[in-house]
């Protein structure tokens, strides 16, 4: 990476990176983060579907996103703005939910020169008020300018639907919607149960139905991406938060701390206890 950068950060930041980590596991995304690749691709996977995202294209990912970087390219370079959920209130307040919910469905977006014109002012924008004004300021100038960076994306999927440009955004079938729908169930209850059944359930459809949809959409079964989703925010609950280990099995529904540690050596190699004891010995 060209810059360290704290992506735990309760401040909105903006970072030149370089080649990123290849991380063999998934993690959950904490802020709005939205990445503009200047030169080479990486293979990513969000929320259990791969994408590739590579030069000139648009990357969003959002707040309880479930991401993995597989691989990329020796030459991958990409400027990116983080916003932590603090920021989104005044950002929501400037646009229409709609403009904001477009980018739930398809992350990765590449848009033809004239917008893409535009989507590289506002980080050019963006650089220059940061070595201008104070944080304050840049806070301002940062939500003003991503309220506008989704309206215009708005007004781009209108205008080639209006045009009929099927190449830009394929219409979102009804599998993928179910598959959406599983995902936010999974972010919403995931503390609450960590089985099939309760998700298909909850979505109206059988246990063997939801699992085919997943298996088509991401290549993971149902209960694979149960737990992995499970494990991502456990990993962050063991690595930023100071809750007691009983605390988190009583949380997260785990009928005791024993069963609680098991699961957790089971899905990583190694016990809660072990993992939170690496991290403070880094």
């Amino acid at each position: 990476m060209k810059t360290t950068t704290d992506f735990n950060a309760n401040h909105v930041i903006l970072a030149d990176l370089g080649k990123l980590a290849h991380y063999q596991e998934p993690v959950r995304c904490n802020h709005t983060i939205i990445i503009l690749c200047r030169k080479g691709e990486i293979s990513i996977e969000i929320n259990y579907v791969t994408y590739r995202f590579k030069e000139n294209g648009l990357l969003v990912l959002k707040p309880l996103d479930i991401v993995m970087l597989k691989d990329g390219s020796d030459d991958f370079d990409c400027t990116a703005l983080m916003l932590p959920v603090s920021s989104l209130t005044p950002i929501m307040q400037d646009i229409n939910i709609n403009d904001y919910k477009l980018l739930s469905q398809e992350p990765v977006i590449y848009h033809n020169d004239e917008y893409l014109q535009y989507v590289k002012q506002v980080f050019s924008l963006l650089a220059c008020a940061k070595n201008i004004v104070d944080y304050a300021g840049f806070e301002k100038i940062a939500e003003k300018q991503v309220a506008a960076l989704f309206y215009m994306q708005y007004h781009y999927n209108n205008r080639c639907n209006e045009y009929g440009n099927k190449s830009i955004k394929e219409p979102y079938s009804r599998k993928k919607e179910l598959f959406r729908k599983f995902i936010m169930g999974i972010i919403g209850s995931h503390t609450v149960s960590r089985e099939v059944l309760f998700y298909a359930n909850e979505l109206g459809v059988s246990s063997g139905y939801l699992n085919e949809v997943c298996k088509e959409v991401s290549d993971h079964s149902a209960k694979e991406i149960i737990d992995s989703a499970v494990t991502a925010r456990l990993k962050y609950e063991l690595s930023y938060t100071t809750k007691s280990i009983q605390e988190l099995a009583d949380e997260y529904n785990f009928p005791s701390q024993s069963y609680f540690s098991r699961y957790y050596k089971r899905m990583t190699g190694v016990t809660p206890s072990e993992f939170r004891q690496a991290r403070a010995d880094k």
